[in-house]
């Protein structure tokens, strides 16, 4: 297994993950022989070389999925945990549409607070974007990425509106939170009233503190639920609070914390059931603490990539 803890150099690394997928792919030409070699004549270039490879057996000698009748299998998964490493940062770069729409975004593992040209307090969770709207008759923002919290400062005159994915929630003044999800949005009440529709013309569904819904295409506007606030926001406190959750669940909550891929290659392990208050700031010790509460292994190229496995 290999961790930061390795002394290797990320960046030697990249390109040890770079030169093995190259040769994997497909066999080198001469020229790339020459300067493959020239590469390894680095005594650290081959120590990187070889903890590459030593991943990649790892991964090929994983339990179910990757079982001996289905080598392609293996090879496609650590193929995945290589191309990862290698691509984080192009993942990164694709975004500039969302950047070039935002007036505020916070990177992964972030969180920040902007107040309003009206008083109005925005706490933005990691990876999350917003852009501002705002005119004489109405205060508008759109929830671009993430989730967010809203202290609205009290307008009467000037409705506080946030649209997200097709949806709206409209408070006067108010605290509530909003997260995007897969096709939709789920939003949480915390103080005071607001009204929640879907899509935009709909008439509103309100919500009093403590309750929640969730709404996405195709499936409309949800039943309204009674949720534990503070579960709620424990992000903003830097924690994650699961309660019976299933570990695939709670992978995918730790991703939006991580710089980096965790992943469960073991449909046999994604059901689960996980409870705990996680640090959201050190998603690899979070992995960490799983593994051992639950009798896991991982495979790992660096703390970026994390192949979670029996």
């Amino acid at each position: 297994m290999l961790d930061a803890k390795s002394g290797i150099d990320g960046d030697v690394f990249d390109e040890a993950a770079a030169w093995f997928a190259r040769r994997d792919a497909a066999p080198p030409s001469d020229a790339d022989e020459r300067a493959f070699a020239a590469w390894m004549a680095d005594p650290a270039h081959r120590a990187a070389y070889a903890a590459v490879e030593r991943v990649w057996r790892e991964a090929g000698g994983m339990p179910h999925p990757i079982a001996p009748a289905a080598p392609r299998q293996g090879r496609a998964i650590a193929g995945l945990a290589i191309a990862a490493s290698l691509l984080i940062a192009v993942v990164v770069a694709l975004d500039m549409p969302t950047r070039w729409a935002a007036d505020v975004m916070t990177a992964t593992g972030e969180t920040r607070t902007v107040t309003l040209a009206d008083g109005t307090a925005v706490t933005l969770d990691t990876a999350s974007a917003l852009a501002v709207d705002y005119d004489a008759g109405r205060r508008g923002v759109r929830l671009l990425r993430g989730a967010a919290v809203f202290a609205v400062a009290r307008d009467t005159a000037r409705p506080f509106e946030v649209e997200a994915a097709g949806g709206l929630v409209r408070a006067l003044g108010t605290e509530f939170v909003v997260r995007l999800e897969a096709g939709g949005a789920l939003v949480t009440d915390l103080e005071s009233r607001i009204g929640v529709s879907f899509p935009q013309s709909a008439t509103p569904v309100t919500l009093s503190p403590g309750e929640q819904i969730a709404y996405a295409s195709g499936n409309g506007l949800g039943a309204v639920a009674t949720v534990d606030p503070g579960s709620v926001t424990a992000w903003r406190r830097g924690k994650l609070i699961v309660v019976d959750r299933p570990l695939g669940g709670v992978i995918r909550e730790l991703n939006r914390y991580h710089v980096g891929t965790i992943k469960i290659v073991d449909p046999a392990i994604d059901q689960r059931r996980v409870s705990g208050v996680f640090e959201i700031h050190d998603p690899v010790a979070v992995v960490d603490s799983l593994e051992a509460s639950l009798g896991l292994r991982s495979t790992r190229l660096s703390d970026y990539v994390i192949l979670l496995h029996r």
